[in-house]
């Protein structure tokens, strides 16, 4: 049970939602959507098997910013050290075209190439973008309900950081674009807002990072996307999760797929932190294609639900959940999927691959197949179980240690889903999978 009582706990968030008008100078509809998210925290039903109590994370908002830097080299000190061990600063000097980081609930952005501003593509911060941009008066919070959870009302009302990202009709970015997220203090919810508005025949790839250093106590980060992708319009989004044992993470993801249109959603789980519970929702209009990819690494006694509804709502849609888990230690892993046939020539697939390591390791999954038409191609498919023990011997026979012929039959079995991601991120993933089978994280 938490220590704060409601009364307490209402006076903090309103006393949030205030700090957070006054430092954003919000406009009157926004701050109006916080106050009415706050009494629906208090109302909206809470169900989450792993958080008992959101109160235990409501903290007081940081009032300090870092300054706007056009570098890497001109970050602060300790988070410029934290994005040097983790990789990122080697892969900006290659190709980055943009790079955000947000640190708690300040964002510290670079400078976004200005030349493809000019040619339509917006990324701005989502403290500014609210300001800047009144269309996102028509995008902000439409596919979501603060009524329909408490971290869902929790995260509308204090909502902190997150990033606008508008891609004008036609415009199409050749290379990806870069926004990583870290958590630097204790008993924390860390609430970034996503908005993705890729107009026509655009294109986008966006990639997503969330890490922490090390930290005392339990911290939440609970972001949410919306992303709504215009008629012919090809956008794919790829989140990198390496979260400690010690961060809950509560993903919220939804999207609105145009016709013709194309959304590849690909999650690496590589540190899941002490839970990780997400459920992310798509609506396909007719010839759309949506495709939900999830790479996960269960480890320790970390608990892992990830879901996904696909809903098929004009004829040829079609969606694809592919997953697959690696799961040791005493960790549990469960996948949900389910695919919604509401028009007709609709196809979708369900797909879910899981190796076990170990005996205390557990795996569960649920595929769901909804057809309202007799012309639906439906289908689903799984597969759980150990390493064969051919395998190994073929290749220790060929010389590798049994270590090592383990590190290569995982990266072997994750890498069709790596597909979307860059080699430079690809060779880091293999790093952190080598690493967690040797028992090294």
């Amino acid at each position: 049970m938490s220590e704060l009582t409601i009364q307490e706990a209402r006076s903090i968030i309103e006393d949030q939602i205030e700090k957070l008008k006054k430092r954003n100078k919000e406009p009157e509809w926004m701050t109006k959507l916080r106050y009415k998210a706050m009494d629906a925290f208090f109302e909206a039903p809470h169900n989450d098997p792993v958080i008992k109590d959101p109160l235990d994370y409501i903290a007081k908002t940081e009032e300090e910013m870092y300054p706007e830097v056009k570098s890497l080299d001109e970050l602060p000190p300790d988070m410029l050290a934290l994005l040097d061990r983790l990789g990122i600063a080697e892969v900006e000097k290659k190709y980055i075209a943009g790079l955000a980081v947000q640190s708690d609930t300040s964002i510290v952005l670079n400078d976004f190439l200005k030349e493809w501003r000019k040619k339509g593509l917006i990324v701005e911060s989502m403290e500014d973008a609210v300001r800047n941009h009144p269309i996102l008066k028509d995008l902000f919070l439409k596919q979501f309900n603060p009524y329909e959870s408490k971290l869902a009302a929790y995260h509308t009302a204090v909502w902190n950081g997150g990033i606008f990202l508008h891609v004008a009709q036609g415009l199409k970015v050749p290379m990806p674009l870069h926004l990583f997220f870290l958590i630097q203090n204790s008993a924390m919810a860390q609430a970034p807002h996503i908005i993705i508005n890729a107009e026509p025949n655009s294109e986008i790839h966006l990639i997503e990072g969330c890490t922490s250093p090390v930290l005392v106590r339990h911290s939440l980060h609970l972001d949410m996307t919306e992303a709504y992708i215009g008629d012919g319009a090809n956008v794919k989004l790829s989140v990198l999760q390496n979260w400690p044992e010690y961060v809950h993470t509560r993903p919220m993801t939804r999207a609105r797929i145009g016709k013709n249109a194309e959304f590849i959603n690909t999650t690496v789980g590589l540190g899941t932190g002490k839970s990780n519970i997400a459920n992310p929702k798509y609506w396909v209009d007719e010839g759309g294609y949506v495709e939900l990819n999830g790479i996960i690494l269960g480890q320790k006694d970390f608990y892992v639900d990830l879901g996904g509804e696909m809903n098929l709502d004009a004829s040829g849609a079609r969606g694809l959940n592919a997953s697959k888990s690696v799961i040791m230690d005493r960790s549990s892993v469960i996948t949900r999927g389910i695919i919604r046939a509401n028009a007709p020539k609709t196809k979708g697939h369900i797909s879910c691959d899981a190796l076990i390591l170990n005996s205390e390791a557990r795996m569960e999954t649920y595929p769901g197949l909804v057809s309202q038409v007799d012309d639906a191609e439906l289908s689903h498919e799984a597969a759980i179980g150990k390493i064969r023990e051919e395998e190994l011997f073929y290749l220790m026979s060929r010389g590798l240690k049994e270590e090592e012929a383990t590190q290569l039959i995982v990266k072997g079995f994750v890498n069709p889903l790596l597909k979307d991601i860059p080699m430079e991120f690809v060779i880091e993933i293999r790093k952190i999978i080598e690493m967690a089978v040797s028992g090294g994280m």
